[in-house]
């Protein structure tokens, strides 16, 4: 699959088409987000420190994808991921945290109506920092024009950074399943596939 698809948008649109997630209401429970990195993350491959994260956009009504820098991709492949897909709605505003192998569905109700920048403060804190200097966790978060479903939302990633992944309204895709952020941390390693040629 990862040959085929080649990580990030490639794996977005093959779940997304398997999920069939073109039939579904953009802001309905039944819409689904893949979040997937690039195929280089959390390796030392300079710029490989890429995200896409793709849905039905609640802006166009089709395809909607949108792409981000930052360490974000690099803490999810180090928790051991790929890729995120989330599906469904919860009945409460919550947030997941995903370190070493694990994902957590956590209550987000402190931080719902927040905005970006204290939401991305707030979670770091509350997950705490890693065991090694400069493990903080990576937070991709929404703020309250997420929260309304303003069909233009974007998702902002790595708090006073103001990285975005600003097209197709995929914020309010998040608020629609009362999915406040994810927050990202992992140490694991990977060889550089540079050291290897």
């Amino acid at each position: 699959m990862a040959d085929n698809w080649l990580g990030g948008t490639g794996l977005g649109a093959h779940f997304l088409w398997q999920e069939r997630a073109y039939q579904a209401d953009p802001l309905g429970p039944d819409n689904v987000m893949v979040w997937g990195t690039g195929p280089f993350a959390g390796t030392a491959v300079p710029l490989s420190n890429r995200f896409g994260v793709c849905a039905r956009s609640p802006l166009t009504g089709v395809w909607g994808e949108a792409e981000c820098g930052g360490h974000w991709a690099n803490d999810l492949k180090k928790a051991g991921f790929d890729a995120l897909i989330v599906r469904g709605r919860s009945e409460q505003p919550v947030y997941l945290w995903i370190h070493d192998g694990e994902v957590q569905i956590r209550d987000a109700s402190q931080v719902w109506g927040k905005d970006t920048f204290e939401t991305h403060d707030t979670l770091r804190a509350e997950v705490g920092s890693g065991a090694r200097r400069g493990e903080e966790a990576g937070v991709a978060c929404i703020g309250p024009a997420g929260e309304q479903l303003v069909r233009f939302a974007a998702i902002m990633v790595d708090g006073k950074d103001g990285r975005a992944i600003g097209r197709s309204g995929l914020g309010a895709v998040m608020g629609s399943k009362n999915l406040k952020a994810v927050v990202v941390r992992g140490t694991r390693s990977f060889p550089s596939p540079m050291s290897q040629a």
